[in-house]
């Protein structure tokens, strides 16, 4: 006997008509029984509604990755996704992006198997080797060293997910982790080969993660990405702009290229306590190097001073003895230079009393929450977005000015995706009056990212209809906001390029939800 209707479930898909060149949306009421997946529903819609309806699926358990499709703006396995989970009335359905549309939720897949052509999905061996009689043979534990990337199905979803991929120089994340999975097989020989094949397009990758996200599989390409760069990092196959961040940071420790006597130069004109004048404060406010460096970044800067200072918060920084949080040098796969840097600071940590420490950059805080050695002692760390949230929150700080704009929130990846700090930032903004606040259509989770990230602030080379930055400001220009509120000096570096790229710094601009809130007070 069927199990009972759960509830109905509205059906919106996003569909398009070859013969007629069109695209339009049919809606559809469907019940829902427990267990029931968007292939079950699909299925379901085909059968009784519109015979016409065209999507892909084959095994119907994950396994053969056909049925691809986006729902509320997330990528997912149709086979693979229960609806009662989504929890949501209306499910809206859409092919997969990045990929032509050959009908209603069918894409040609065809430009993401192409990305394959550039590897070798195989086993390199010498020729002398393969008339070694036990020359396939392999250890459990160096089986385990690639199973896990040897699950992926193909089903493309990274590809769509991913940032990098609007630059088909990049290869994609899953053809990058199945390229690693071959480089650490022990039975393989092709390091070398494998690597030169990668020099001048791995350095795309942003690490936002997204990849890693919504992988059905469990697969993570964006940690396999790191650890190949890695390796090219040790064969001395990188790029001069990234060879000049490292670089720099080696001589300086930041990659900006200033002398360390300068880090505190922005604070001259406010009131700012440092170490080793001061040892002991409630809150140790880890600056970061944009924030130190960059005078975009200064202004933001001063804005948490400002806060701070209102809010009669004991804060402190560690003045020129703060040293690069490491986080882009770490994606970049400079692992050694992230350990010097890390060891550095984790030693400052233990000399400076402080409750907690706050950072600016949702970079520097998730290389302080989750890579060791940082992660090992277990820092009481928080970003200024869930501080300053709470304050308000607990009535402390109270915004009285009215900022009568529309604005729109851009979810940097490290805070969000990351994360999952998707709501502090909001509550901020959502204080300030006269503020409306609308989504873009890629939000949260599955917000696009600005491409600054694993260094790609400073090594940017591609053609402004390839960056990242420019499709998300599109997209924003599309709400007619006047402001893109974020919440990361890199994410407003690149978003603000991308306004001076496009000539619309007189319709949109970007600003820090600190400066927004600092205006408001």
């Amino acid at each position: 006997m069927a199990s009972k209707v759960e509830k109905v479930v509205e059906f919106k898909i996003h569909r398009f008509s070859p013969e007629e060149g069109k695209h339009y949306v049919s809606t559809h009421s469907v019940p829902i029984r427990k267990g029931m997946t968007l292939l079950d529903a699909l299925l379901h819609i085909k059968d009784n509604f519109d015979e016409t309806l065209a999507f892909r699926s084959s095994c119907r358990m994950g396994i053969c990755g056909s049925c691809g499709i986006v729902v509320n703006g997330k990528p997912v396995l149709a086979c693979y996704t229960q609806i009662l989970h989504l929890d949501s009335d209306t499910l809206v359905i859409e092919p997969l992006p990045k990929m032509t549309v050959i009908k209603d939720l069918v894409v040609d897949i065809q430009p993401f198997l192409d990305t394959y052509s550039r590897i070798k999905p195989i086993l390199i061996k010498s020729k002398d080797s393969l008339k070694e009689p036990e020359v396939f043979t392999q250890s459990t534990a160096d089986l385990k060293k690639y199973w896990d990337l040897s699950l992926c199905t193909k089903c493309s979803i990274c590809y769509s997910a991913c940032p990098a991929t609007i630059d088909e120089k990049f290869l994609g994340p899953s053809t990058y982790a199945t390229n690693y999975r071959f480089i650490i097989d022990s039975r393989d020989e092709g390091q070398e080969e494998r690597l030169k094949d990668m020099a001048d397009n791995l350095w795309l990758c942003t690490s936002c993660n997204s990849c890693t996200l919504f992988c059905p599989k469990e697969i993570d390409p964006s940690t396999s990405i790191v650890d190949e760069r890695s390796l090219m990092v040790e064969t001395g196959g990188v790029p001069r702009t990234v060879r000049d961040i490292l670089t720099s940071v080696v001589r300086y420790h930041n990659p900006l290229g200033m002398h360390p006597s300068k880090r505190m130069d922005w604070a001259k004109d406010v009131e700012v306590k440092n170490y080793p004048a001061v040892e002991k404060a409630d809150i140790l406010c880890f600056m970061g190097c944009a924030p130190a460096f960059d005078p975009r970044s200064q202004a933001i800067a001063k804005s948490m001073i400002s806060l701070f200072n209102r809010l009669g918060v004991n804060f402190a920084t560690l003045g020129i003895e703060e040293w690069c949080c490491g986080d882009h040098i770490l994606r970049l796969g400079e692992k050694g230079l992230f350990d010097m840097l890390a060891e550095h600071n984790v030693s400052m940590f233990a000399k400076f009393n402080s409750q907690r420490i706050l950072t600016l950059s949702p970079h520097c805080y998730n290389t302080f929450k989750h890579d060791p050695p940082y992660s090992d002692k277990k820092l009481n760390v928080q970003h200024y977005t869930q501080f300053l949230a709470d304050a308000i929150k607990a009535g402390k700080l109270k915004p009285t000015k009215t900022i009568n704009k529309k604005i729109t929130y851009h979810d940097p990846c490290f805070l969000g995706k990351r994360n999952e700090i998707y709501d502090p930032p909001r509550q901020i903004l959502k204080a300030i009056n006269g503020i409306e606040l609308v989504e873009m259509k890629r939000t949260r989770e599955n917000s696009f990212c600005c491409g600054g990230g694993a260094g790609r602030t400073w090594t940017e080379d591609a053609v402004p209809e390839k960056r990242p930055c420019v499709n998300r400001v599109k997209e924003a220009l599309e709400l007619n906001v006047s402001v893109i509120a974020t919440a990361c000096p890199f994410c407003v570096t690149t978003l603000e390029d991308a306004v001076k790229v496009l000539d619309v710094e007189e319709k949109i601009e970007i600003k820090d939800v600190l400066e927004l809130l600092d205006e408001a007070i």
